[in-house]
């Protein structure tokens, strides 16, 4: 899997989440939820929780992805063609559709797994990147 689309699955996936929590509450809260700017304060439990959750870490985990995939976009960085690269591109687009796909159903010990998969994948990449700067 290529760094390319690897950024381009992590796009797609972070807008997906983003239809999902928001599909979500427009069916628990009402179509006229979304469009009112006096709207109160709801409190969110089960799915609509997790599904707020799951954008929230969807999110963060740009902090640490995107950087790790643009070092080997960028010119001087990893080579983008190694089996190193590739299994650290595929493993942080398996790594995100499995945490996303336990948080929605609720499975932590899974999810943690997920969740350091697509992390070590990430740090993988950025210290690669880091020891052939040196």
């Amino acid at each position: 899997m290529t760094p390319l689309l690897t950024l381009i699955a992590f796009g797609i996936l972070t807008l997906v989440v983003l239809y999902v929590d928001i599909l979500t509450t427009y069916l628990t809260q009402g179509f006229g939820f979304g469009f009112s700017s006096n709207r109160p304060v709801i409190e969110k439990v089960g799915f609509q929780l997790r599904s707020q959750r799951s954008l929230q870490n969807q999110v963060e985990s740009a902090a640490y992805i995107v950087p790790a995939l643009l070092v080997a976009l960028l010119p001087g960085g990893l080579d983008s063609t190694s089996i190193l690269v590739s299994y650290c591109c595929l493993g942080i687009v398996v790594g995100r559709i499995g945490f996303i796909g336990s948080y929605y159903f609720g499975i932590p010990f899974v999810r943690a797994v997920f969740f350091g998969l697509a992390f070590v994948a990430a740090a993988t990449m950025l210290v690669a990147a880091g020891l052939t700067q040196i």
